[in-house]
């Protein structure tokens, strides 16, 4: 669960008007696994994660799923409805654990956007994070090895979505999520973990990583 005022797309709205642009989206419920959008579709609803965890990723031609983020409360996705003309989504976004989403449709965010310019600005400010964030990533393909991209992708992972567990970080992810994280093969991702747990810093399970060192993972 998130606090309304905490949100980004909300900076600098009154909570009365919070309120108001709340009240005007549908609350959905989706279970695990469930493909919220795919890429190219219609971008006819701007999506709001109440509660849960959604992966947005895209498809290459291959079929392979490329994960681009790991969203959680708070987060937006689908800011392509604010256009006048959307185009279609720019991803596909899956749910990793059971969701609650507020979804507002076209004809909704376009009336609000204009009875409230501040949202559309904060939306075009997201869209320029998210921007900032893969140049951010295509820096460290070309600047950062294998493995300090994978440990970057990985305690990051635990910074935002992990699990305090006593014995350490518990981080739900697949091995080829996490390779697509840190635009890695998952060959290389997988003989980098199995390094790491020789060595003490993780231990690997499918589809989970416990981080025991996250000091040493960076300085792996």
């Amino acid at each position: 669960m998130f606090e309304p005022s905490s949100v980004q797309l909300f900076a600098g709205l009154s909570r009365e008007e919070i309120r108001i642009i709340l009240a005007a989206a549908e609350e959905r419920n989706f279970k695990k696994f469930y493909t919220i959008i795919r890429t190219r579709e219609p971008a006819t609803h701007l999506f709001l994660l109440k509660t849960g965890c959604v992966d947005f990723y895209i498809l290459t031609e291959q079929g392979r799923e490329i994960l681009l983020r790991r969203l959680l409360p708070g987060s937006v996705f689908g800011v392509d409805a604010f256009l006048s003309d959307p185009a279609g989504y720019m991803g596909t976004a899956k749910t990793v654990t059971d969701s609650e989403v507020l979804i507002w449709n076209h004809r909704v965010i376009q009336h609000l956007a204009r009875t409230y310019p501040r949202l559309a600005q904060n939306a075009l400010r997201t869209a320029l994070r998210y921007l900032a964030s893969y140049a951010r990533r295509h820096i460290g393909l070309v600047s950062n090895t294998a493995r300090e991209r994978l440990a970057w992708a990985l305690s990051r992972l635990g910074s935002r979505a992990g699990h305090l567990l006593p014995e350490g970080v518990e981080v739900r992810v697949r091995n080829e999520d996490l390779a697509s994280l840190a635009d890695v093969s998952i060959f290389t991702a997988s003989r980098i973990l199995k390094d790491w747990e020789r060595k003490g810093i993780v231990d690997k399970s499918r589809g989970r990583v416990l981080i025991r060192c996250p000091e040493k993972l960076l300085a792996a």
